[in-house]
């Protein structure tokens, strides 16, 4: 570890350098001299890079994107907290990477340390945990230019190499006030005001290690990540997910963490739904929340619902968050007798809260749910299971329409025709298509990019994306698609329309189910028929 004491200037002390030197002091003295209680956090800034809008000219973009490449490697922020540390066992390796002979601040179970993370313009950030002693010397590191001195370290340096850093600012935030820096303003200083100053806070603050009646927080160096689905949940517990402990079981952790995604992207889409917004401004005017009666009716369906995973972890949150306004209705449906007669019965045993959710023996065709509903899931429903669903939704007036497509198989087989054949073996995705596995992507492709130009002429905005990581499906694309409040112009459709003749005409797609329910012509001499 670098001591302070390295850091003599070449040249006499410049208003610069002393005011580096006292602000690295002060956060010394907090933490080794005061107490390390008292400290929040701090920050460096280095400089930064304008965000490019829609509104900028091209040459302005041009010069965004060259000040990118000049700051390449170069710090842009670097940020410490204190963190708490459990106590190595005797007989076992502390697993964390801490510097050189750091013994920490020592408490009875846990030894505390400073975190820093250095974020680098475009390059990996670095983290790395010190003592808190060993904190002045490695933030005068990150001074080097100012400070005229030639010690290098690993830790201030990205993959791209040794560059200069410049740090425009810094501040640190105590719970009596902030320590400021500000290495704006060319020059010495002199006539600008203190570089180093002090703001003391109107009322004094909580630290990160205490809570409001000064009792130890559960900080930790690793934290608990926030999720919309809690492992605890009695549902996860009885559909085999979790543990009594709220833990997951071997091999459902990947499970747990695509509910939580589910739950997080719907509740997203929910949050903008005008339906839900309107129904909470008329039942505050209209009833009291314990008025069950005049409730609004939410109906939620999930196509080809399996176990009800999702199903489950969706009306949970619904009617936690809405269920005071809304009346959740979730309706689950699927081939299998047996399954449903058994996810139904954990949905009973789960009580009040569970009472609106209900699964179904059915197919998407035979469905028997009566009226509008608002929001329509169909996640893995293979080939034009997915169409059958999205029109199903469509048909309803749904408000909200989620599907993960898979196995698109409708549209292949009009591609080795048009490509191979029609056109001689001189079309430009020839030779992408000589391989099976392009052939099933640019299928995927094209087959998901009509469905978003159908929904579009439906009115409704729509998003593709990926629903969750490639590891745990490879059928991770997700359509979401919400009803449009004001629908599209008759002009903005017929511009929708000659794309999708065009994409059609492109891959020679003579037909696509949902373009048929929907009445869509793709302008396609249909020769096979």
């Amino acid at each position: 570890i670098i001591r302070t004491s390295a850091f003599s200037a070449k040249n006499t002390p410049s208003i610069r350098t002393e005011a580096i030197q006292e602000f690295t002091s002060e956060i010394h003295k907090i933490l080794t001299v005061n107490d390390p209680h008292e400290f929040i956090s701090f920050t460096l800034k280095g400089p930064r890079v304008p965000r490019k809008t829609k509104q900028m000219s091209e040459a302005k973009k041009a010069q965004v994107e060259k000040k990118k490449q000049i700051l390449r490697g170069k710090i842009k922020e670097v940020h410490g907290r204190l963190i708490r540390m459990k106590k190595k066992k005797k007989g076992k390796k502390n697993k964390s990477t801490l510097s050189s002979g750091a013994v920490g601040t020592e408490t009875e179970d846990h030894t505390l340390f400073v975190q820093t993370i250095v974020k680098f313009h475009s390059a990996t950030d670095i983290a790395q945990n010190y003592n808190l002693g060993d904190v002045q010397g490695q933030l005068l590191l990150f001074f080097a230019d100012d400070l005229n001195t030639d010690v290098e370290n690993d830790r201030t340096i990205s993959e791209w190499g040794k560059v200069s850093n410049t740090i425009q600012s810094a501040e640190c935030k105590t719970v009596h006030g902030t320590w400021n820096l500000d290495l704006k303003e060319k020059g010495n200083g002199k006539g600008k005001g203190k570089l180093c100053s002090f703001v003391k806070a109107k009322k004094t603050q909580i630290s990160s290690l205490e809570a409001k009646k000064g009792k130890p927080s559960t900080l930790s160096h690793d934290q608990r990540k926030a999720t919309l689905v809690s492992p605890s949940a009695p549902f996860l517990q009885k559909l085999g997910i979790t543990d009594a402990k709220g833990k997951p079981k071997i091999a459902r952790s990947s499970k747990l963490r695509q509910c939580n995604k589910f739950v997080e992207i719907v509740a997203n889409l929910v949050k903008k739904s005008k339906i839900v917004v309107d129904s909470q401004q008329d039942t505050e005017t209209t009833r009291t929340p314990t008025d069950s009666i005049n409730k609004r009716l939410y109906k939620v369906v999930d196509m080809g619902c399996g176990r009800g995973y999702l199903t489950f972890a969706l009306h949970s949150h619904l009617v936690q968050h809405y269920g005071e306004e809304l009346d959740i209705q979730s309706r689950g449906v699927d081939v299998r007798p047996k399954l449903m007669k058994e996810v139904n019965s954990i949905a009973r045993e789960l009580g009040q809260d569970f009472e609106g959710l209900n699964f179904l023996t059915g197919t998407i065709e035979n469905t028997a749910i009566q009226d509008n509903i608002d929001i329509l899931i169909a996640l893995h429903a293979c080939d034009t299971a997915t169409d059958d669903s999205i029109f199903y939704g469509i048909k309803k007036n749904a408000n909200i329409i989620v599907v993960a497509p898979c196995c698109h198989k409708e549209v292949r087989s009009y591609l080795d025709v048009h490509i191979g054949k029609k056109m001689n073996n001189q079309h430009p995705y020839i030779d992408l298509l000589r391989h099976n596995i392009y052939k099933e992507r640019i299928s995927e492709t094209i087959t998901d990019s009509i469905r978003a130009l159908l929904l579009e002429i439906a009115d409704y905005d729509v998003s593709v994306f990926e629903f969750i990581g490639g590891e745990h499906t490879s059928k991770n694309v997700m359509i979401t698609a919400v009803k449009r409040t004001r629908a599209r112009t008759k002009q903005q459709k017929e511009g929708l329309r000659k794309r999708l003749t065009s994409l059609a005409d492109l891959h020679g797609i003579q037909r696509q189910k949902l373009a048929v329910y929907l009445g869509e012509a793709l302008d396609v001499p249909d020769e096979t028929q």
